[in-house]
């Protein structure tokens, strides 16, 4: 079986984009199509508590298609959150076993969960690196609840289902559409958010899934943090303790530039009973990177590292580690941890394909500029200025250091409102980087079409989006693309 799993190097969603998709799309107990008996309810609370083996303990001899999917939810929660290659086998089976018994049903309850169980497994398989059958995984749930839709219009949990599809499929870089054309799959960002505003906006018992979902899709595709966050909040006031919701908003406030609204929410998540959420050091980590909190932010990526069974996130932790011993002066410790990072982990994650190919280019960072970026990153914006003030251009080494130092300048004007000053210095930016393999050029390109298309010029913006997707190589070419990839979906309300 192992051997037919092709390992493919781009994915199509980060990391964390498939943790929450896939817990928020399981979120539908309450809708009226879809009722929970009590102890099915006080079950799936459970699971969305991360209480997992407490929910499965209540429901010892599932029967029912609700009673099963809770099950499922439960499963599949753990293995995203942990990777643990322990359970993933006895999962799989179980997995499987269901399937098998479900699908001679027609009805419409029977026809949402295969779409789901598929649904969550592309995200397990996704994150295990079984590119294949998560492809394969996610054309049958597309199959399933296109059926169920087609048969039973008004089954409300399959147009929430519909829409997940829709966002995820339409976010696929276009380089892979001939793929998705012969698999017959189509799907559209836009639409998938329309149907998720238009249950956001009603009184349905699918308001709250549908809120969460607006806030991944915002945060995570439309890369709107501050609009994300803004509908995580309210949510959070009425579920403070809630583990999920408190990574989720904790991963958005990163985004954000608000790193201490991070951390209180991150220090929440990783309080409470039941599944161990070692990624939270590994955010919690990268807060203190943002604030200079060096030491700090070593413990918190050596406990992710001795801690956390996967190997996502594991390269670039081992990495930013060196990285802040070097900023702090320790460069010994520094060139250690560098060395460890060229040989532990995988390049999956754009965290961790940006950690291994600054690894691979064998020079050490400019610390100032360095310090410029994370202070910026996490809205420590009067600590970067007094940084980039101090750097004299012409004192910088070679060009990268040079066009990153205009880049910093940029990202700075940009995230403190100085947009005169931002769109002159990625304007700069553009033209210093020229065709080199760095980011800061495709970057900036995407951040010149959001600043036009917040000025309403749409032609402009385009042009800056098609740009932006137009650079070959580069360490966040998934991400940029499929970013432009939204907005110009947006624009043409495709």
């Amino acid at each position: 079986m192992a051997n037919t799993r092709t390992k493919r190097s781009n994915r199509k969603a980060g990391i964390l984009v498939c943790l929450f998709l896939s817990a928020t799309c399981c979120i539908s107990a309450s809708a009226q199509d879809w009722n929970f008996e009590p102890h099915v309810q006080r079950a799936y609370d459970l699971a969305l508590e991360l209480r997992i083996d407490e929910a499965i303990a209540l429901l010892p001899d599932p029967a029912t298609a609700q009673e099963h999917y809770v099950i499922a939810l439960a499963r599949a929660l753990d293995l995203i959150l942990t990777e643990d290659g322990e359970k993933y086998d006895s999962y799989h089976d179980a997995y499987e076993s269901l399937l098998e018994k479900r699908t001679k049903s027609s009805l419409p309850e029977d026809l949402f969960l295969q779409a789901e169980l598929r649904l969550q497994w592309a995200f397990v398989h996704l994150k295990f690196g079984h590119e294949f059958d998560a492809a394969w995984s996610l054309r049958q749930s597309y199959l399933n609840v296109s059926d169920c839709r087609e048969r039973f219009p008004d089954f409300i949990p399959a147009r929430k289902t519909a829409a997940v599809l829709d966002i995820l499929i339409g976010s696929v870089p276009e380089k892979y559409n001939w793929v998705l054309g012969l698999m017959g799959m189509r799907g559209s960002v836009t639409q998938g958010l329309h149907e998720l505003q238009v249950l956001r906006d009603s009184n349905n018992t699918m308001q709250r899934e549908a809120q969460l979902l607006y806030a991944v899709v915002q945060g995570f595709v439309f890369q709107n943090p501050d609009s994300a966050l803004a509908a995580v909040t309210p949510m959070l006031n009425q579920n403070t303790d809630n583990r999920l919701l408190n990574l989720l908003g904790g991963a958005l406030a990163i985004k954000a530039s608000q790193s201490e609204k991070a951390l209180d929410m991150l220090d929440r998540a990783a309080k409470g009973n039941g599944l161990p959420l070692h990624f939270v050091s590994y955010l919690q980590g990268e807060v203190y990177l943002h604030k200079g909190d060096y030491q700090q932010s070593i413990n918190a990526y050596r406990w992710f590292i001795n801690n956390y069974r996967g190997q996502h996130y594991i390269k670039d932790a081992f990495y930013k580690t060196g990285l802040c011993y070097f900023l702090s002066g320790n460069t010994n410790n520094a060139l250690e941890y560098f060395r460890q990072a060229r040989t532990k982990g995988r390049e999956d994650t754009e965290a961790d394909k940006y950690a291994g190919r600054a690894l691979s280019s064998g020079r050490l960072p400019d610390i100032a500029l360095s310090r410029a970026r994370y202070f910026t990153d996490g809205g420590y914006y009067a600590e970067a200025r007094a940084v980039l003030d101090s750097i004299r251009p012409s004192q910088l080494a070679g060009k990268h250091d040079q066009t990153e130092y205009l880049y910093r300048a940029a990202r700075l004007a940009d995230k403190t409102g100085d947009l005169a000053t931002a769109r002159r210095r990625y304007t700069e930016t553009i033209r210093s980087c020229g065709d080199e393999p760095w980011y800061f050029a495709p970057n900036s390109c995407l951040q010149m079409g959001y600043l036009h298309l917040a000025d309403g010029d749409t032609t402009a913006a385009r042009d800056y989006f098609i740009k932006a997707r137009g650079y070959p190589r580069h360490e966040y070419k998934n991400s940029i693309d499929s970013k432009a990839k939204g907005a110009l979906g947006k624009i043409s309300g495709q």
